[in-house]
């Protein structure tokens, strides 16, 4: 289920990424491509074919990618876990969003491109020749068009593939990318079916599309910057709905002649400019939950900065928390002479999947009680980036947080078990019933 819904909304992103300006003015000039061999007659089961087998080609190229980063998902993301690499991602993932709002254009360069371009076609007419090889030929065109078009939307390409990276499954990550080929497709599918009949009007509203991938993406890049605690990511979330309100029309007056439309935007704005405001005094206050913006003891309530390391969690009691090598191997030793398995998380508070499993997995009574009555629980707290750190991550040869590794009683490490990024409460459950 949890894969269905990650595919459908891979195809959604790729339906609408269709109708940005550098894709949309693509479909009838690969349209007539597709449909212009010689001396055959359009049909439209012949127009659909040729135009879902030029999909399935730039599908293949995406599903590969994909397939990558899912594969090497643990890997990147225990090398991505750190505060150097979430700022610089999240600032890439900026430059990606200003592209979107039209101040500078993501291309590949123009030779790179034209090499594509002039051997892909070479290699579509070749392969007309060939039994069969009309289809063989759109499907090569298909496959280096992707690399062509890819550089267009790299942006949204990019958030596509940090998705199949957080799968750490290479079924997964191929999966969700080729959701995407079939969305980014699916237009054109529909018209090699009617023949050219259902091609969209190019206009202004294609900016607005690229306008919202822009604020998505900017959105992502803020959300990435959570865990980093010296950054006010409530003000930048104030910011940003305080902007996309304006743009809505939040602070405008409304003609007296305005459709239903008018109003439905300006009710959105407004709704973001209250929340906007709410989340900037929240920032200045010190929260940093953007779904709870305002700390509770402003209006009466006592509650946990929900932004503040887990440190005073109940999850975290459960845990010896440890930073040098001689606070592990005295957690080693009492484990050893207490003839019990044991249990060891990495961890830091600008790990954004170690915060999340502190709040979830670590605090399900279920797995509280399983890790009480059987381990020994530490906590390699590798949060600074000095040579105690260091130590306790390369005893074990620990790539970073979070990574869980499990001990048997003896001592040795069940390396089976291992495990990068976050855990939910049934994985967790079924690796210690293993040991």
């Amino acid at each position: 289920m949890e894969l269905f819904l990650a595919m459908l909304g891979a195809f959604g992103a790729g339906l609408l990424l269709t109708f940005t300006p550098c894709v949309l003015p693509m479909i009838p000039i690969v349209s007539s491509v597709l449909v212009g061999a010689e001396g055959a007659r359009l049909t439209k089961l012949r127009g659909g074919l040729l135009s879902y087998t030029y999909v399935l080609g730039t599908a293949l190229t995406y599903s590969i990618a994909g397939a990558v980063a899912g594969a090497t998902g643990e890997q990147l993301q225990a090398y991505f876990q750190n505060p150097w690499a979430i700022g610089i991602f999240s600032g890439i993932l900026m430059l990606f969003a200003l592209s979107m709002f039209g101040l500078y254009e993501i291309h590949v360069p123009q030779a790179l491109q034209s090499f594509l371009h002039q051997h892909s076609t070479r290699m579509h007419h070749k392969a007309k020749r060939w039994a069969g090889g009309e289809f063989i030929g759109v499907f090569l065109l298909g496959v280096f068009s992707a690399l062509i078009i890819g550089a267009c939307v790299t942006p949204v390409l990019a958030s596509a593939l940090t998705g199949a990276i957080a799968t750490q499954d290479a079924v997964k990550g191929a999966g969700i990318m080729f959701a995407l080929a079939n969305g980014q497709g699916a237009i054109l599918v529909a018209i090699g079916v009617s023949e050219g009949l259902l091609l969209p009007r190019a206009g202004s509203w294609m900016n607005t599309v690229k306008h919202i991938f822009g604020v998505l993406l900017v959105g992502v890049a803020i959300y990435l910057l959570t865990p980093l605690e010296q950054v006010p990511v409530l003000l930048l979330w104030g910011a940003l709905f305080i902007i996309c309100a304006v743009y809505l029309g939040a602070t405008q007056a409304l003609p007296k002649d305005a459709g239903g439309w008018r109003y439905l935007w300006k009710g959105v704005g407004t709704l973001l400019l209250v929340w906007g405001v709410f989340a900037l005094v929240g920032g200045f206050a010190g929260s940093r939950d953007v779904l709870k913006p305002l700390p509770f003891d402003l209006v009466g309530t006592t509650a946990t900065n929900v932004g503040a390391g887990p440190r005073s969690s109940p999850a975290t009691r459960l845990f010896q928390r440890v930073t040098t090598l001689h606070e592990l191997d005295a957690g080693f030793a009492a484990a050893r002479g207490a003839g019990k398995a044991m249990i060891l998380d990495y961890y830091a508070t600008w790990c954004t999947d170690c915060v999340r499993m502190e709040r979830t997995t670590l605090r399900d009574p279920r797995v509280r009680r399983a890790i009480a009555a059987r381990f020994v629980a530490l906590q390699a707290d590798v949060t600074e980036t000095d040579g105690d750190s260091r130590a306790v991550k390369q005893r074990f040869n620990v790539l970073g947080p979070p990574a869980t590794l499990f001990f048997r009683p003896d001592g040795s490490e069940a390396r089976e078990l291992r495990a990068y990024g976050y855990l939910t409460v049934e994985q967790l459950l079924d690796k210690l019933s293993q040991l």
